[in-house]
């Protein structure tokens, strides 16, 4: 089998189509083209095609990874599933995410600890800890990222509290319903507890 021809796509410059005796038969990217030496006249047996057509399908998936993640960090999970919606192969997939994980571009540790340190202000640890989980983040992963990131939970509960109870009058009725409040957004009892016992305290 015989490479006939090798052209740019329109509307992809980076991408080239590959034709084999004379028809269409795939296409990869630049760097590929260059990395497998491919020109014009050059034999390519079956099981070389089938390589390239891998190395291809890696080299479009970690692009498309690194461009996903470039606009916002993600978990390993969320990268993968991301892949696996635009159709690429789970070999493909599992190229990308390790490599990414490898070079530090995909770290589920740095990713839950600043997303304690961002979501804590208005949500207690065990939500947060339910939505990371809900990311693909391992609970070990979460306890730890946790306590690196050193969150101030009571002075945030006392905040939510403060500002949810904010017009309202102090009476039994709206500090139980703050009490419930603050449960919801993953507040401990003990912490929404000592938040209530302000208000009563300062009434």
């Amino acid at each position: 089998m015989k490479i006939t021809q090798i052209s740019a796509q329109q509307k992809n410059k980076d991408r080239c189509n590959i034709f084999i005796d004379g028809e269409y038969s795939f296409s990869v990217s630049t760097e590929t083209v260059y990395k497998f030496y491919l020109k014009t006249g050059k034999e390519l047996s079956e099981e070389e095609i089938t390589a390239i057509k891998e190395d291809g399908e890696r080299t479009s998936a970690l692009n498309r990874a690194t461009e996903y993640i470039s606009k916002a960090y993600k978990t390993r999970k969320q990268v993968k599933d991301y892949l696996l919606k635009k159709g690429y192969s789970d070999d493909a997939v599992y190229y990308t995410v390790s490599r990414l994980t490898e070079t530090g571009y995909i770290n589920d540790s740095e990713y839950a600890r600043r997303y304690f340190e961002t979501a804590s202000k208005n949500q207690g640890k065990k939500l947060s800890a339910y939505k990371l989980m809900a990311k693909g983040v391992r609970k070990d992963v979460i306890d730890e990222a946790y306590e690196k990131a050193a969150v101030p939970s009571k002075e945030n509960a006392a905040a939510v509290a403060e500002k949810y109870m904010r017009n309202k009058e102090i009476n039994k009725e709206n500090l139980a319903k703050t009490y419930r409040y603050l449960i919801g957004r993953g507040f401990s009892y003990d912490e929404a507890s000592e938040a209530i016992s302000a208000f009563k305290e300062n009434d």
